[in-house]
């Protein structure tokens, strides 16, 4: 026969049980310093705390992506008015050979300076930060532009797409670049150099050079101060971009925080609350045990007698 269970056995057993899951969540809130870890703790508040969870993920990796590109856009800033010095240097040069004491041989001898500015600027214009040629568009691991074969000219190795935006935490688009067409060889639409070009403007000038043009050079003296005027109009667009990015940051951290702080009140436990419900149910818990143990078993000649 199967011996029966005393009901008053069951009860005690069960409440018992209630007491012992009190004192294990209140201990689990202390240790982890969370109301809610596991979905059982509060199911209704499970949803809301799961998508704070996302929202904050997605905010840390916006973060993480301002971080990565902002590097590359402070490099392109710095390049284009290292390209704007450069560009002062040539039209010095070019307005001291326009002038009417400069002859053949003083001409040739700025031949080289003038090379030397021209691979500076292409140099410029392959610009890379971490491996990643800034200024080529979406074909990144290659300059977009190389020295040509005689030295005297530079010559288009690749056609890029655009450079790349990045989204701010609220999904709205940041433009984070240029390519270096648009920067050091500005093109009209059947894709010919413009007189904004400073690959050009400094190719035109050295040619003027080398055959001892002076029309050619006087035409050069403008042509480089429109092609500086231009790379001053780019450099305004990575002040920009430097400017979206600081103020999509700073936005970020802010909505972070904000996040954060809806979690915590959905989430954390109150240690306060939780210390003194351990305390509560530790108490019932001896107060339990010890009215159980007072308890006479009892048998059938207490019954009996």
């Amino acid at each position: 026969m199967t011996p029966s269970i005393n009901p008053n056995s069951e009860i005690f057993l069960s409440n018992l049980q209630q007491i012992q899951n009190r004192i294990g969540m209140a201990e689990r809130q202390l240790s982890s310093g969370l109301r809610v870890s596991v979905a059982s703790d509060d199911p209704d508040q499970i949803s809301s705390i799961l998508q704070l969870r996302a929202q904050i993920a997605g905010v840390q990796q916006t973060q993480e992506n301002l971080s990565n590109v902002t590097p590359q856009v402070e490099s392109g800033e710095n390049a284009i008015q290292q390209a704007i010095q450069v560009l002062d240097t040539a039209t010095s040069l070019a307005t001291e050979a326009a002038g009417s004491t400069s002859n053949a041989s003083q001409r040739q001898d700025e031949i080289p300076q003038v090379q030397g500015i021209l691979e500076q600027l292409l140099s410029l214009s392959q610009t890379a930060v971490n491996g990643q040629y800034i200024f080529s568009g979406d074909l990144s691991g290659q300059p977009q532009y190389t020295l040509a074969a005689n030295g005297n000219s530079v010559q288009q190795a690749t056609q890029p797409g655009p450079a790349g935006q990045i989204q701010d935490a609220n999904g709205l688009p940041i433009s984070i670049g240029l390519t270096a067409q648009q920067i050091f060889d500005d093109q009209d639409a059947n894709g010919n150099p413009t007189a904004a070009s400073a690959f050009a403007a400094v190719t035109g000038f050295l040619t003027a050079l080398q055959n001892n043009d002076s029309p050619g050079i006087l035409t050069a003296v403008t042509d480089i101060q429109t092609a500086s005027a231009h790379l001053n109009d780019e450099s305004s667009f990575y002040g920009a971009a430097q400017n979206n990015l600081t103020a999509a940051g700073n936005s970020a951290s802010q909505t972070l925080i904000q996040l954060q702080q809806q979690l915590s009140n959905e989430q954390d436990a109150d240690a306060a609350q939780s210390s003194l419900d351990l305390t509560m149910a530790t108490t019932d818990e001896q107060a339990a045990m010890s009215a159980q143990a007072m308890l006479k078993p009892q048998s059938l000649f207490n019954y009996l007698g």
